[in-house]
């Protein structure tokens, strides 16, 4: 096999992946993976591994089997491996690789592996209880206040009074996926990695309480709002997992098709989840969890919730257009054409002269959309320094505040939607990013994504930095108060 080595730019992408996981981020000598399957495997194992997985169940990243990638064609694999994927810590490897070494990596993802299992029994018989230890929240401190830092280059979570921004706990998770879930009381919150590790920490006394391996490769979870059920949504094997106040399994959904994540419905204790790959919905009703399946009009990637209707605003990663869809009725209200697929997930809302708006970044596309949701009309395309993931607000500040994939943080002003001329630099070469607000809004907090990173607290109308708190890749945080809005 040839030897190629990195550009410097290319080192930097390829460490900061590494950086993401734990591992070194220094630069990394790459070789070119040969035509043949021994190449190929090689060039995975150096390559793809440290993300995806030594048996290609996924990790840091998605699995890449062939059940999870068959409706993918070649071209299109292969065009990901030579160009990455947007928004992702995917890097582009063309300088790397050619077109016959991507086509020998597709290659190897088709091969069978055999079929991924995980019983409920497996699950019950890999929960464990965990021994109480002495308190390490004080009862004086206000649960809705915490504030809990994803810190990615330790595997940890960090326990911050949000009042003081003190630490209070950290405990060890992993390679946590698709955020952190509180209940309405703040009881406990739970943290689920990417190998389908589920915990719960208790945030009445601190300390963790129970884990169990609800799946191989799990996408997120969601939570009740009274906290008696948790639902884990399994991309493999491909599954829905219900789950006690304890975390004790009590009922595996399997699906016919690749979740793209669960949630708690508004309103009720009502759980949804949504298929990647096919037009369908599913609502579980606990404590009987009576299933009903909804046809949709295409499938439903990414959603979000309209706070305080029964509505939410979904795209699909293959279409051009969103849906404005009552989940109460099952029916889609109104669409909206698109050029870009706006990341509905990561959106916000807000109101403007007394109506309701979205702002949502776009997936490999430079701008924010300002959505009227009650005309579902675009009312302001915004260019941004870069395409970035998150766009973030709360009533306390009169900002949105958009993160760019740069080192700059963007502000948009909420009465006028004009962008500022402004743009907060945490930190100059490293990338700013997750945006999350005190309980109050009155503080926003901002991560410098770096492995000598931070977490930079600024006044959220004067923009004034007031403080911040080193962390290693500090990935995302959580309020608590902010979280459980959506479960009142």
């Amino acid at each position: 096999m040839s030897q190629r080595g990195f550009t410097r730019g290319a080192r930097l992408v390829l460490g900061l992946t590494l950086a993401s996981i734990g591992l070194s981020g220094a630069p990394v000598a790459c070789r070119a993976a040969g035509a043949d399957a021994a190449g190929a495997r090689a060039a995975y194992r150096e390559h793809c591994a440290s993300c995806h997985g030594e048996r290609r169940y996924g990790g840091y990243a998605s699995p890449l089997i062939p059940r999870t990638l068959e409706r993918k064609d070649d071209a299109v694999l292969a065009r990901a491996i030579l160009e990455g994927l947007p928004n992702t810590q995917m890097p582009a490897f063309r300088e790397h690789l050619d077109a016959e070494d991507a086509q020998a990596l597709v290659a190897l993802l088709r091969e069978p592996i055999g079929e991924i299992t995980w019983s409920l029994q497996d699950i019950a018989n890999s929960r464990v209880e965990i021994p109480v230890e002495a308190p390490k929240i004080a009862p004086e401190i206000r649960r809705e206040s915490l504030i809990l830092v994803v810190e990615r280059g330790t595997g940890s979570v960090s326990v911050l009074d949000g009042d003081s921004m003190r630490e209070l706990d950290r405990f060890p998770v992993g390679r946590i996926h698709g955020g952190l879930k509180f209940d309405r009381a703040f009881r406990q919150v739970l943290a689920a990695t990417r190998d389908g590790t589920l915990v719960a920490y208790d945030l009445e006394r601190g300390g963790l309480r129970a884990k169990v391996k609800v799946g191989v490769n799990t996408r997120n979870v969601a939570i009740s709002p009274d906290g008696e059920f948790t639902a884990a949504a399994n991309q493999l094997p491909p599954g829905l997992v219900l789950l006690d106040a304890a975390l004790r399994p009590a009922r595996l959904l399997e699906l016919p098709g690749q979740p793209s994540a669960v949630y708690h419905l508004p309103g009720g204790q009502h759980f949804a989840v949504a298929l990647r790959d096919l037009p369908r919905l599913y609502t579980i009703h606990p404590p009987d969890f009576e299933v009903r399946e909804v046809a949709l009009p295409e499938p439903f990637e990414d959603f979000a919730f309209v706070p305080g209707a029964s509505r939410l605003v979904a795209s699909s990663r293959g279409g051009s257009r969103l849906h404005l869809y009552d989940f109460e009725e099952h029916r889609s209200l109104a669409t909206l054409e698109t050029s870009g697929l706006p990341h509905l997930f990561s959106a916000c809302f807000f109101e403007k002269d007394g109506v309701q708006h979205a702002a949502f970044n776009h997936l490999g596309d430079a701008r924010l959309s300002i959505v009227d949701m009650e005309a579902f009309r675009v009312v302001r395309e915004i260019p941004l320094l870069g395409s970035g993931y998150f766009a973030r607000t709360h009533p306390g500040t009169p900002y949105l505040w958009i993160d760019t994939n740069t080192e700059a943080v963007q502000l948009v002003d909420k009465r006028t939607l004009a962008l500022l001329e402004r743009t907060l630099v945490p930190e100059p070469g490293k990338k700013a990013m997750h945006v999350e607000f005190t309980a109050e809004g009155d503080r926003a907090l901002v991560s410098v994504w770096h492995d000598e990173g931070a977490v930079v607290i600024y006044n959220s109308n004067t923009l004034a930095e007031q403080g911040r708190l080193d962390y290693a890749m500090p990935v995302g945080k959580y309020n608590a108060g902010n979280k459980t809005r959506l479960l009142r």
